[in-house]
């Protein structure tokens, strides 16, 4: 990880290098934007929840080095990092940060104390500069804590983040970037890994990529959100088979081969798994009625209310109006090409 001041700002940058295990030495213009994005929104939401908004900062796209394919993302700290220090400081700092990084904010400040030792001159009383840390090495620790947290949100798991004090609802804006940061790893067909360090390691392999995406709960403003309701086939490329694992998604294909991720919510269904009654196969087809809110092109909190259909078995039949108007109050029924399939199976439950 490196650092450098800007001594004419009192700044300092710190960088996090993003290493994509790719065939070849390109990146794919969409999934260098849209990771890059979705870094930058987790950083944003640190600050905020964190810092207090406080923390001034810029979000710099560092030219990589030839023949590399890494995305090397700078953040820029031009002003308000006192907060952050401040904060570094408390008891609940010290233990969020320990928390979050596997490390404590004196550590942080040692290796930038020590990083700057080695590119100047010693300071005269070695001693009493290590127990007053400079402005500099202030500034460039703070930096460097936003960096080590956001790599850690990316990387490690939603348990261990959550006991760290990260959760699904404050932080709801950081695990929908991380969402959407995997989300697009997942569509560049040949990335193999994504690594977070300038050394060719990748922990996170592809099939962790679907792990890391989590549910979440529904943001404030979508309390009131209409729901739109329909019957759907899918192919599920990832089940949850632990109806009590409310961190993860099923994730499937529509017909159009456009990525789902969804929460079964059928009570009979859950029967079934329990006593083993489903015939599972490597990669399930079912159909389902669902809800959810937004666009039917970007649906979001995807509810499966009903599976009527698992690898071609009826299971069950779908919700009549009465029992839709119980579960979601308002709702609309969506108007696309599988809808002839809703008149088929409503009004018989």
């Amino acid at each position: 990880m490196a650092e450098r001041s800007e001594q004419e700002t009192g700044g300092a940058v710190a960088v996090l290098p993003i290493h994509f295990d790719l065939p070849g030495h390109e990146i794919p213009l969409a999934t260098f934007v849209r990771t890059a994005q979705q870094t930058a929104a987790i950083v944003a939401s640190l600050n905020r929840e964190v810092f207090d908004g406080k923390l001034k900062y810029e979000i710099l796209v560092l030219p990589p080095q030839a023949g590399s394919f890494k995305s090397k993302i700078g953040i820029y700290i031009f002003g308000g990092w006192l907060a952050v220090w401040t904060f570094t400081e408390s008891d609940v700092g010290q233990g969020f940060i320990k928390g979050l990084t596997e490390q404590t904010p004196a550590h942080w400040a040692e290796v930038i104390g020590a990083s700057i030792r080695d590119g100047f001159s010693a300071p005269d009383d070695k001693e009493e500069s290590e127990k007053q840390p400079s402005d500099e090495i202030k500034c460039q620790t703070s930096a460097r804590i936003v960096v080590e947290a956001t790599k850690s949100i990316l990387q490690r798991g939603t348990s261990d983040l959550e006991q760290a004090g990260i959760t699904t609802i404050r932080f709801r804006d950081v695990y929908e970037a991380r969402n959407e940061f995997y989300q697009a790893c997942a569509d560049t067909r040949d990335l193999r890994a994504v690594g977070f360090e300038d050394e060719p390691v990748f922990p996170i392999d592809r099939s962790d990529f679907a792990r890391l995406q989590v549910a979440l709960p529904p943001a404030e403003d979508e309390d009131d959100e209409p729901w739109t309701t329909g019957i759907v086939d899918l192919k599920v490329t990832s089940p949850n088979w632990d109806r009590e694992d409310r961190h993860r998604f099923w994730k499937g294909k529509d017909v159009k081969g456009r990525e789902r991720f969804f929460r079964i919510e059928d009570e009979h269904f859950w029967q079934l798994v329990k006593a083993e009654r489903l015939s599972i196969h490597i990669i399930d087809t079912i159909r389902v009625q669902w809800a959810y809110q937004g666009k039917a092109n970007a649906p979001k909190n995807i509810r499966v209310l009903r599976v009527l259909e698992f690898n071609g078995e009826i299971l069950s039949e779908a919700l009549n109006k009465n029992a839709l108007d119980a579960i979601l109050g308002a709702y609309s029924t969506a108007d696309d090409g599988q809808q002839d399939l809703f008149s088929d199976y409503s009004g018989r439950a």
